[in-house]
């Protein structure tokens, strides 16, 4: 009996010398703020307004283009500076964002892929990265319309193929946030 009770105060005096020691990260202050974009409703840092999605425009007027604007719209946050980015967070009312990409630009003008959320429900949708990226740019490209599991199989959004977007097919975002991580006291007295 007492070695069972001495194992398990060594087990749990061990646990938490190893959860103590595994740092927390601090992130920063939110570098969407600072961002420029066609609404700035969606990374103004109030829940209370709402910025909308909108068509994407792309340079070149090729075929492939013209398709990537028909089926999505899109939110982008540019800045002049490059900005550090690793921690992604979300917020929109439920059914709004149930399936988007986050993306961002790389240093040849491609939208890279960080992730394709599917079947996201909650109001905030938080993302952090494993290692952080370096962008002027970045977006969440949203799909016009989809099928969703939710209401029975129904696309969200019908839209005729010869008429202009309804307004239904812009999704409408309360907030989006990006942060960095900043260092810890730990690893800069190292």
């Amino acid at each position: 009996m007492r070695f069972g009770t001495l194992f398990l105060c060594m087990l749990v005096g061990i646990s938490g010398c190893v959860l103590s020691s595994s740092p927390s990260l601090n992130w920063s202050e939110n570098v969407a703020i600072r961002a420029a974009s066609k609404d700035s409703k969606f990374h103004d840092d109030n829940l209370y307004t709402e910025g909308r999605t909108s068509t994407i425009v792309e340079a070149d007027r090729s075929q492939a283009a013209q398709e990537e604007s028909d089926k999505f719209t899109e939110a982008v946050l540019s800045w002049n500076v490059p900005q550090t980015i690793q921690q992604i967070v979300v917020k929109a009312k439920e059914g709004q964002l149930e399936f988007f990409l986050m993306q961002y630009m790389d240093e040849e003008g491609k939208w890279v892929t960080i992730k394709d959320v599917r079947d996201n429900m909650r109001p905030v949708y938080k993302y952090t990265l494993r290692d952080p990226i370096v962008t002027k740019k970045f977006r969440l490209k949203v799909p016009r319309r989809w099928e969703s599991r939710r209401i029975g199989g129904q696309s969200r959004s019908k839209r005729s193929e010869t008429g202009a977007p309804s307004a239904a097919e812009y999704r409408n975002i309360q907030e989006i946030e990006l942060y960095y991580a900043l260092p810890t006291p730990e690893t800069t007295s190292m």
